[in-house]
């Protein structure tokens, strides 16, 4: 019987450990997705600025005005 409870406090004691490098592996991997997530919108905005500019350039979108 107390055999049975020591290795039960023993299994917990190293799921919780197992937890907790779980929990720093998903907190290291959120990490990454945001600067992914980052450099995706960043990029998008180029790619818009760099759409706007074409269509300017081909004459589809007129040059904007610089309001003074």
């Amino acid at each position: 019987m107390i055999g049975d409870a020591m290795r039960t406090i023993e299994s917990v004691i190293l799921l919780r450990s197992k937890v907790e490098r779980l929990n720093e592996e998903l907190a290291a991997t959120n990490a990454q997705v945001r600067r992914v997530v980052d450099s995706v919108i960043q990029i998008n905005g180029r790619l818009i600025r760099l759409e706007a500019f074409e269509e300017v350039r081909s004459g589809v979108r007129p040059l904007p005005r610089i309001e003074r």
